[in-house]
């Protein structure tokens, strides 16, 4: 289990990506409830245990100022939820929360016991069977033409059936790593076909956030990585253009109507989406008590609050400011976004810092779209609740603290080698 650990974990992430789909066409036959839930809470349970289990084995806890704020966090969240909710409501977000920190020390421990070639050979790998899952499933959908109108357009959710959302952060994720791992490295006409096909999987799910937010993670990469203020500033220039042509090619075309509304309506704040979300955040506020504005409702707590609060049952908070700020308070609030400040410090450093890349990927660049991507820009995402595309998030944060604090042995062992 030391060794296998991470195997088993990615094995369990690559398997999940498919329970909304099967419980969708095959769990409804045999049940009246959506078993959804259930078998995402089993795999959530089976990844928590299983990273539990081989990090007490290696006895090691490695001290990462992110990962410890983010272990305060969850802390905090879990303190308040152990006096407030019941350990049904309790566990499903323990689960989720718990083994993303777990992932990134138990990725830590893999790379150091196994060594970083391992590790890429390994990811490789992975990112090749959540390509092909993600083809599969998606092109089931576009074939069979099993695609739901919702919010203005024909969405597609493929294996996350009924939730674009999470099958959007889902393909953005996938799309980063077959860039960084496949793409980039060897630019031949397969590799270039696969990432067409999943850019058009990931454009058609309308999803407006995500796909913003990848352009802007990119660029931000570019930016920020330059030390030379002429080459920022010729950077800069560059980017202002691409975003004029894209800004033209979405509202003379129906590329991506979503965000052609967004960008056309005088009513693009009041579309359902936007709607929904803003009543959402509103019903929250107004119904948590003093105490709760502080404290917060505690983990897990949101479904049963918003329930009690509005008669509505199934309703997630939609994005990360709002989950914290309802089950931690202002205090949990206050956590994350000094997690947020303390993390994109250190995205900063990474990026400018002379790393040995092994290999032909680039880590820096794909940790810090990946990681800026989903935790820095996420005010508008709910990617806790899609532990999916977050594992593979935590499993590159584990990937950044092995290459931060082992950087100066291998620039050593390098310069020896070469001399």
């Amino acid at each position: 289990m030391k060794l296998k650990g991470l195997n088993i974990a990615m094995f369990l992430i690559l398997i999940s990506s498919c329970s909304y789909v099967f419980s969708f066409y095959i769990g409804s036959l045999f049940f009246s409830f959506d078993t959804a839930k259930i078998t995402n809470m089993l795999f959530a349970a089976g990844i928590f245990s299983i990273t539990l289990i081989t990090l007490l084995q290696k006895q090691k806890i490695i001290s990462f100022t992110p990962l410890n704020v983010y272990a305060i966090l969850l802390l905090e969240l879990l303190i308040i939820g152990v006096f407030s909710n019941s350990i049904i409501e309790i566990l499903p977000s323990l689960f989720r929360f718990g083994m993303y920190y777990f992932l990134a020390i138990v990725t830590y421990q893999f790379i150091v016991a196994k060594g970083l070639d391992y590790f890429t050979f390994t990811m490789k790998r992975f990112v090749f069977y959540l390509m092909i899952f993600s083809l599969v499933f998606g092109y089931a959908e576009v074939f069979f033409q099993d695609i739901e109108f919702l919010n203005g357009a024909y969405r597609l959710s493929g294996s996350f059936k009924g939730h674009p959302l999470g099958n959007s952060m889902f393909l953005a994720a996938v799309l980063i790593l077959w860039i960084e791992y496949y793409f980039l490295p060897k630019k031949n006409l397969i590799n270039i076909v696969i990432l067409m096909a999943l850019a058009y999987l990931f454009i058609n799910t309308h999803s407006r956030m995500p796909l913003l937010f990848l352009i802007i993670s990119y660029v931000s990469f570019s930016v920020l990585k330059l030390k030379k203020i002429i080459k920022a500033f010729k950077v800069f220039i560059g980017v202002v253009v691409v975003l004029v042509g894209a800004y033209f090619l979405v509202i003379n075309t129906d590329l991506a109507p979503r965000l052609k509304t967004v960008f056309l309506s005088k009513k693009s704040l009041k579309d359902s989406s936007t709607k929904t979300r803003i009543e959402i955040a509103e019903n929250t506020y107004y119904g948590m008590s003093s105490f709760e504005k502080i404290a917060g409702i505690g983990l897990g707590g949101f479904n049963g609050f918003y329930k009690e609060t509005t008669g509505k049952d199934g309703v997630a908070a939609h994005n990360n400011f709002l989950l914290f700020y309802s089950e931690g308070g202002i205090i949990g609030l206050l956590i994350f976004l000094f997690y947020q400040v303390i993390l994109f410090i250190t995205l900063f450093r990474f990026i400018r810092k002379k790393i040995q890349n092994y290999g032909v990927v680039n880590n820096q660049r794909l940790i810090f779209v990946s990681v800026f991507l989903f935790e820095i820009c996420s005010f508008l995402l709910n990617n806790y609740y899609f532990f999916t595309s977050q594992s593979i998030v935590f499993i590159l944060m584990g990937l950044m603290t092995y290459l931060i604090k082992h950087n100066d042995k291998n620039l050593d062992l390098v310069e020896n080698f070469s001399v």
